[in-house]
């Protein structure tokens, strides 16, 4: 067993590799407990804390909840490189245990408990009773044993009563199979356990008649019904009384005769009905049988149930190759839910929507001699219990949404599970979204499907190495997780090796371009697929999906806007006079706005509902973006460009203050957009917007911590944009300053001073006279990284203090005033006056604070620390380091975190704390390569002079194995070490 498994039915427990893991915290198994209620299923950080620790959370929860999850993903997955998660995941808003049905006890009882339903209803009681027996297995104590909390109580009367029922199901197929015997005892004593249990009362009863204790039976049942009386004040159910009748006039249909034949259940319980999935109308084979097993889509399968369950009208709707159809079908097989009959019609073959009643009537097998086609189908249903499963409604939408309504308000007990691209659009219908599978790890859906069906076609695959395996999660990635795409590629195994598959997947439609020979037309191949849906398109509609190509990953609905409104006619393939939006705001309506809902419910862009953001699967992106000839395709990439230029500018003035946050969030969800605008505008030679691009997110890159990302294309944008600095236009000059800004702070993170020198020496020249923020930025810069990594000589830049404060003022821009008086702190502590330095910072904080230049109080208090550092004062260094971090890291700021790290680290080491100090450069060290960014490469002097004192302190020996220890940890858990090195210093203060 290689992945990790759960138990919950008794004490909570990960076993890995077969054995029990060791160890886990108390505070960290009630977290793990609180994950597991909802196994599968994203967990929200504020329901998490308020499970865990209810009205009484931890002052720093967010920090605590983030040292817990990093500690029990150690124990969940030991070994497994610090990131490379794939159990315990983080997905916003909170975290989730990404696990089968499989790896949890309590999953694999319930899905044991209702296949054994299932076959206990197709008349096997044999299988059914192993089920059974197999799901009452995994018991191992009362569940949450060892966990307390107000979810823990109610989940375990849930599983209490799920038991309760197993035992129920089990001993009505002991009854059913002649076991009445050996049942007495044991039904005996579970009737003692649950008393008020009454079909354990009837099992019991039963058990005794067919024992030859009928006066034992009758005292039974004598006994039920005075305990109901006095508990309740009712009386025994219906199907009691009627057992009591039979046993008191030795009815013969309760015994099992010679003529009985075994696995044919004699209870008189409703649970166990006749048959419940044959088809009522339509054919004696009713649902087609499977030829391939069902994988994966636990959830979905409940989720669906549960709104037949609830309603009277589901519609399953998503893209192409979804595998709505399947889906449907396996509820139905699977016995998940019970109508009297079912009933499946298949609209796939029709073209109009005035032919649906027509094919329904057919379908069911419905005589129309007279009259309209419909009517008869109602008469036919009348009242009775009847699911029908409309599949394909998508293409004749009309004439389906018009027949269910129809059967709908006629026919009472008739409910419809509907699959479509789109919504029928009528009242009550629960709407479904079936969508791709997931694809996050070896054990995700998607992977297990390709698995199953690639050992049809390369047996070889049913023993999948680990190289096989990562080759695979790559497939079902590349594919999106579509179960036909994924299929399809799984088949191409019968004449490709898996690697040739992996290598050609991007050119998706040509490599699935051939499927089952039976399957209907748009279902052969991926490419008929999506044409399939594209066809039902509009003009309008068409004009858009194409559009839509240009984006990477998400976009909003601004961002289409700009891109397609102002075109032409999409018909004529010209663009109109107009230029591209400059950014614009979403009005909600117009000609893209109506084509993009229209694309939504047509299941070819999903809208996310949390973010308010929109998104094309990649292979539908694909598909679109090939149906583009060369000129449209430049045309929406420069519009896309453009639109992202105008973005980045309106967004960058505010990052540095209080209204940044709505911008830092934009910036981030633009991530690959922005990427993709920076690789166009660079090949296109379209060199002012890349500048523009490039330097309006450095300062992003900055804090986000995309340090060589950000470095390269500030260093191709500038390269690119070769102009004579006297002729330059006000706007373009400052779009040149902000970049060569941007790239110097960027060149500090690396400590890469002769870059430093060059950008901001030509920042000087540029701004001499023009701009007087972005002079007293290049001034103040240079002579900073000078004094920081020590660096004399002719071109070091002399503080002036008075002279920059002037120049800043003079600007009016409020952070430059506070990123000012936080330098002057440093050169303050640089000639040692310690007193000055402080005051200054204290000063800058101040500005900061008003400003709401959240990155100039962080470091104002980073600096503190080193001052404190200094000057002996480890306790107060340790507290200001902590509250720099938390800020940071709150902010997502990796860099500043990380150099917090090495920082806290000095003051650790001040407070005679040399391991966990050697723990936090570990961890700096190891997070800083990921993202090309060297704390020590910034910081040399005094981050050197920190790292040998905690060397010094600890020896060589003891200093590297902490180190290693630190490495292990990601960014919250280090954040956490901090928080709590500082909560220590203060208690004993």
């Amino acid at each position: 067993m290689s992945r990790s498994a759960f138990r919950v039915l008794g004490p909570v427990e990960v076993w890995h590799a077969g054995a029990r893991v060791e160890g886990i915290p108390p505070r960290a198994r009630a977290v793990l407990a609180a994950l597991l209620v909802d196994a599968g299923r994203v967990v929200p950080r504020d329901v998490l804390v308020d499970r865990v620790w209810g009205d009484a959370p931890p002052p720093s929860h967010a920090v605590t909840v983030q040292s817990t999850i990093s500690r029990l993903r150690r124990l969940v997955e030991p070994g497994v490189a610090d990131g490379a998660w794939t159990v315990l995941r983080t997905r916003d808003p909170g975290y989730v245990l990404d696990v089968t049905t499989d790896d949890v006890d309590f999953l694999n009882f319930e899905s044991l408990l209702t296949r054994a339903r299932n076959l206990a209803r197709q008349g096997d009681s044999y299988a059914a009773r192993a089920a059974a027996a197999d799901a009452l297995a995994l018991w191992h104590g009362v569940p949450y044993a060892d966990v307390e909390g107000d979810f823990v109580v109610e989940e375990r009367r849930r599983l209490d009563r799920l038991e309760v029922s197993a035992h129920e199901l089990a001993a009505e197929l002991d009854l059913s199979l002649g076991r009445h015997e050996e049942l007495v005892e044991s039904l005996s004593a579970l009737v003692r356990e649950e008393p008020l249990r009454e079909g354990l009362h009837a099992s019991l009863i039963l058990a005794l008649y067919r024992s030859g204790r009928q006066a034992e039976a009758l005292q039974a049942y004598d006994a039920v019904r005075r305990l109901l009386a006095e508990e309740l004040g009712v009386d025994p159910g219906p199907e009691l009384q009627r057992l009591h009748e039979r046993v008191l006039r030795q009815d013969p249909e309760l015994s099992l005769g010679a003529g009985s034949e075994a696995g044919t259940s004699a209870v008189p319980d409703a649970r166990i009905p006749d048959q419940p999935g044959q088809a009522a109308y339509g054919g004696p084979d009713g649902i087609p049988a499977p030829t391939t097993r069902f994988v994966g889509r636990d959830h979905d399968l409940t989720t669906v149930a549960g709104a037949l369950g609830h309603g009277r009208l589901v519609t399953l709707v998503g893209p192409g190759g979804s595998g709505k159809t399947r889906l449907a079908l396996e509820v139905v097989r699977r016995g998940l839910v019970n109508p009297q009959g079912v009933a499946l019609v298949e609209l796939a073959g029709i073209d109009t929507s005035e032919t649906v009643a027509d094919h329904v009537a057919v379908s069911l097998g419905v005589g129309v001699t007279t009259g309209r086609p419909i009517d008869a189908v109602a008469r036919s249903i009348a009242d009775r219990p009847v699911l029908l499963v409309l599949d394909n409604c998508e293409h004749v939408v009309d004439g389906a949404a018009t027949a269910v309504e129809t059967l709908l308000t006629r026919c009472p007990g008739l409910r419809v599970l509907a699959t479509s691209r789109q919504p029928l659009d009528l009242p009550g219908e629960a709407v479904l979204p079936c969508g791709p599978m997931d694809v996050s790890g070896a054990s995700s859906d998607a992977v297990r499907l390709f698995l199953d069906r690639a050992a049809l076609a390369a047996p070889s695959m049913a023993a999948a190495t680990a190289d096989d395996l990562a080759l695979v999660e790559e497939i079902c990635a590349a594919l999106d997780g579509l179960p036909l795409a994924v299929e399809l590629a799984a088949a191409c195994l019968t004449t490709l090796p898996l690697a040739e598959v992996a290598a050609r997947v991007e050119d998706r439609f040509e490599l699935l371009s051939s499927g089952r020979r039976t399957a209907p037309p748009h279902q052969r191949t991926l490419a008929a697929t999506v044409q399939w849906s594209v066809d039902l398109l509009g003009e309008r509609e068409t004009a858009v999906f194409e559009a839509a190509s240009v984006f990477h990953g998400s976009f909003a609905a601004d961002a289409l806007t700009a891109v397609t409104d102002d075109e032409a006619d999409p018909a004529s393939g010209t663009a109109s006079s107009g230029t591209a939006s400059s950014g614009g705001r979403p009005s909600g309506r117009g000609p893209t706005m109506t084509a993009l809902r229209a694309l939504v419910a047509k299941s070819l862009v999903v809208l996310d509902h949390a973010s308010g953001r929109y998104r094309m699967l990649e292979t539908l992106r694909w598909f679109a973006r090939d149906r583009l000839d060369e000129d449209r395709q430049r045309r929406l990439d420069d519009r896309h460009a453009a639109f992202l230029a105008d973005l980045v500018d309106r967004i960058e003035p505010t990052l540095r203050s209080a209204e940044g946050i709505v911008g830092w969030r934009r910036l981030d969800a633009e991530h690959e957009n922005i990427r993709a605008a920076m690789a166009h505008t660079l090949a296109t030679g379209d060199a002012l917007t890349a500048l523009r691009l490039a330097g309006g997110v450095s300062w992003w890159c900055y804090r986000r911590g995309h340090v060589r990302e950000g470095r390269e294309w500030l260093a191709a944008a500038l390269d690119l944009h070769r102009a004579d600095p006297g002729a330059l236009p006000p706007p373009e000059r400052s779009a040149r300053l902000r970049a060569l800004l941007g790239d110097a702070l960027l060149a500090y993170l690396g400590g890469d001073v002769p870059v430093i020198a060059a950008r901001t020496d030509e920042m000087r020249r540029l701004a001499e006279g023009h701009d007087d923020a972005s002079l007293a930025l290049a001034l103040v810069l240079r002579s900073f990284v000078d004094a920081m990594v020590g660096a004399v000589g002719p071109d070091t830049v002399t503080p002036d203090p008075e002279a920059w404060m002037a120049l800043a003022e003079g600007s009016g821009v409020e952070w430059v005033q506070a990123e000012i008086a936080m330098t002057l702190g440093q050169f303050a502590r640089a000639g040692g006056d310690r007193d000055a330095a402080l005051a200054h910072l204290d000063r800058s904080a101040v500005i900061a604070l008003e400003a709401g230049h959240r990155w100039a109080w962080v470091s104002a208090l980073w600096v503190r620390a080193k001052v404190l550092i200094d000057v002996g004062r480890g306790d107060e260094a340790m507290a200001a380091i902590a509250e720099s971090v938390d800020g940071a890291f709150a902010d997502g700021d990796r860099t500043s975190t990380l150099a917090g790290l090495l920082t806290a680290a000095g003051a650790a080491a001040a407070v005679h704390q040399p391991r966990a100090a050697a723990r936090l450069l570990g961890a700096m060290n190891e997070l800083g390569c990921r993202v090309g960014y060297d704390p020590l490469a910034m910081d040399p002097l005094d981050g050197q002079s920190y790292v040998e004192a905690v060397r010094a302190a600890l020896g060589d020996e003891e200093y590297e194995a902490e180190r290693a220890r630190g490495a292990e940890l990601d960014l919250g858990a280090a954040v956490a070490v901090i928080d709590g090195l500082a909560a220590d210093v203060d208690a004993i203060a």
